[in-house]
């Protein structure tokens, strides 16, 4: 039984600022995002139309998102610059615009500090290992948070100072 037969009519297709926001409503995402999720459906000039919509809605903003996203990425889960750049280049954020807006809305990041409070929470299963594993765990986790060697380093003898102190 079709549609019709039932009284209904078909309803038209979805337009691309409809299928944006539907996918809006689920997180944030960039436009370039954006873009690549509507070329699938819809022709580059409903795709510009409808990007030219959400940013007037101020639905969709690249800027804020890349502020929001550092800031979240700072405090909560901390990463390196390097991270969060990579990050948010696989989400279509030119690297120049990133960088350019983080020194902007961060002039006072310290990379040392921000491995500092990524290590703290694992310092005390940390402690627990045995005392040849500690530091090759220490530096793998700041790894995997992109810091860099030279940062590792000197967080981990900050550490193991501390450490040594206590006893």
């Amino acid at each position: 039984m079709n549609k019709s037969a039932r009284g209904g009519s078909k309803s038209p297709p979805p337009s691309a600022f409809d299928d944006a926001c539907r996918s809006l409503a689920r997180r944030r995402q960039t436009e370039a995002e954006i873009r690549k999720k509507l070329a699938k459906r819809h022709s580059s000039a409903k795709i510009d139309e409808a990007i030219g919509k959400l940013k007037e809605y101020r639905f969709i903003d690249d800027d804020s998102l890349i502020a929001d996203y550092s800031r979240d990425r700072i405090n909560l889960s901390p990463r390196s610059v390097r991270m969060i750049e990579f990050e948010l280049s696989r989400r279509g954020i030119d690297k120049e615009h990133f960088r350019r807006l983080f020194d902007a809305e961060f002039p006072d990041y310290d990379e040392v500090e921000t491995a500092r409070r990524a290590l703290k929470p694992k310092l005390k299963t940390l402690m627990k290992s045995p005392a040849q594993g500690r530091r090759e765990k220490a530096l793998r986790f700041l790894h995997s948070r992109g810091f860099s060697y030279e940062v590792m380093v000197e967080v981990w003898g900050e550490v193991n100072q501390e450490d040594e102190s206590d006893l």
